[in-house]
């Protein structure tokens, strides 16, 4: 079966449009709700309204969260397809898909068709990545870029080709302008890695790189924008985003997201999930081949990655990202020349049909004893997908690449129920959506919190203000509405003539949005 795909005209081609098809597939119906995706994808529309490339703002606040290279490809997509959700999301998917076109490619050179073809089927399985390039949110670029830097780096360094060096230069800048100084520091840690351990830092090895020249291409690409945005904010969003969102994040946990390193190890196995449960195995096996040297590249990539970011104080689910194209590597190696029989795989398998079991019934409860869920519990049963479609890899099992190319569709198939039924299911009970009518035509402002989501379809700044304001805002709009949530209201007296005329709990947060009207005597 295998055999066959390898044989495809325009395989990469054809690789890179089923990979943007399904990193795009109903991207259109689910709305701009989820915190970082209705900021970034505000920040890139205040950017497009007010033809701004410099300064970044969030709800005519200066941002200072990310560097600007999403923004303008958002800005871009909104000129061509709108500011709405699609427009956000685009070049997400692009980026995901040229993420696993690259990797193909790479694979494919430095080992064989097979192995790079394996190689895709793990990443389009993995329901993580297919969610995290849905999202309109800086790290599709960023992965993208990394990924690309480092199969340039091994390329340049095994085929001496100043292309490849050049590419490298070109993909860590790039990387830079998505997430900052990570892109360079990160890469160049596992650079050097692989240079001793392959015994080969030497300066004969450095210059073949050409570190001078490197800097010179690094530092021409994104001085530019980092100085004008520094002179334009007077360094504040210099300040802010260097020091808190990155050595901040580093050294201390931010926003509640910090745990133990095992919680790290924990995000690899849900990302690279269904195929993470042959990863412990892959890995051995890497390990007995580290002798060849892309191998023992993807072995340090991986890893590294992987150790960084348990290190970190800060964790997120999608800091480790970047390493899942080289683990599954690794997978695909152990694929392609260990598991060529049953005997190989039945411990993974029996561990993820067991998985598979229970997550249906988890996500039953998890979703049944959620009071806001509780009328939507059954789209949990959707996940049988997964048991069912496992089940059946079992009939297959004597033909090891048919029993994993349908535990593969086991994947796919759940990430594509995903976006059809269950996200949009949650989705649309979500407070801003089932506000949408109240706000029409009236005017907002917010008191002390309030859901991004509303700025990004508003289009417009919502005003803050205080609690002594609230009379005054009445007065000027006497149909007008105030945001908030329920716990920054508790403390206010108000009079009779106040009224919450919408309440809903946030999904996937324990705050609660209120709109506060105030009828006229």
């Amino acid at each position: 079966m295998i055999d066959n795909i390898i044989q495809k005209k325009y395989l990469p081609l054809i690789i890179f449009l089923v990979a943007t098809g399904l990193y795009l597939f109903n991207s259109w119906d689910v709305s701009i709700y989820i915190l970082d995706e209705a900021k970034n994808a505000t920040c890139a529309r205040e950017m497009f309204t007010n033809e701004n490339f410099l300064v970044p703002t969030f709800n005519g606040v200066l941002r200072t969260d990310k560097p600007p290279l999403h923004y303008f490809f958002m800005m871009l997509s909104y000129s061509v397809f709108g500011v709405n959700p699609f427009g956000a999301r685009f070049f997400s998917a692009i980026f995901g898909a040229l993420t696993i076109l690259i990797t193909f490619l790479y694979t494919r050179k430095f080992t064989d068709a097979k192995m790079a073809i394996w190689t895709v089927i793990i990443l389009l399985a993995s329901v993580h990545l297919s969610v995290q390039f849905h999202l309109a949110v800086p790290d599709p670029y960023l992965i993208f870029f990394m990924v690309w830097s480092h199969f340039a780096f091994f390329s340049a360094l095994n085929d001496g080709s100043k292309n490849e060096v050049y590419y490298m230069y070109f993909a860590l800048a790039m990387g830079t302008l998505s997430k900052g100084p990570v892109s360079i520091l990160l890469p160049g840690l596992i650079f050097l890695l692989y240079l001793i351990f392959s015994r080969n830092l030497k300066w004969k090895t450095i210059l073949k790189l050409k570190p001078f020249a490197g800097i010179l291409i690094v530092l021409a690409l994104v001085l530019p924008w980092y100085t004008l945005n520094g002179i334009e904010t007077e360094w504040e969003w210099t300040k802010g985003f260097f020091l808190k969102h990155n050595i901040d994040r580093f050294s201390g946990s931010m926003e509640g997201h910090g745990g133990s390193f095992l919680l790290t190890l924990l995000f690899v196995f849900i990302g690279l999930f269904p195929f993470s449960v042959y990863l412990p195995q892959s890995i051995v096996f890497a390990f007995k081949n580290k002798k060849e040297q892309f191998l023992l590249f993807n072995i340090v990539a991986g890893i590294t990655i992987v150790a960084f970011f348990s290190v970190s104080q800060t964790k997120l689910i999608n800091y480790t990202v970047p390493a899942y194209p080289f683990l599954a590597i690794l997978m695909a190696s152990f694929f392609s020349r260990k598991a060529y029989s049953f005997k190989h795989l039945k411990i993974g398998y029996f561990a993820l049909f067991g998985l598979s079991i229970i997550l249906p019934i988890a996500g039953f409860i998890a979703i049944k004893y959620d009071t806001s869920f509780a009328s939507i519990s059954n789209i949990a049963l959707w996940l049988v997908i997964l048991p069912f479609i496992n089940l059946l890899a079992w009939i297959y099992r004597k033909n090891a690449d048919k029993f994993l190319i349908i535990q593969a569709l086991s994947g796919i198939f759940t990430s594509i129920v995903f976006f059809v039924f269950i996200y949009p299911a949650i989705d649309h009970m979500n407070p801003v959506m089932n506000s949408k009518e109240l706000v029409q035509n009236r005017e907002l402002a917010y008191f002390e919190k309030f859901n991004p989501s509303y700025a990004f379809y508003q289009k417009k700044e919502i005003r803050k203000i205080e609690a002594n304001d609230f009379d005054s805002f009445f007065q000027n709009y006497p149909k007008g509405l105030i945001i908030s949530t329920q716990d920054k209201i508790e403390g206010i007296q108000f009079d009779s003539t106040y009224k919450i005329i919408f309440s809903a709990k946030d999904i996937f947060n324990s705050s609660t949005t209120v709109l506060i009207e105030k009828t006229q005597p």
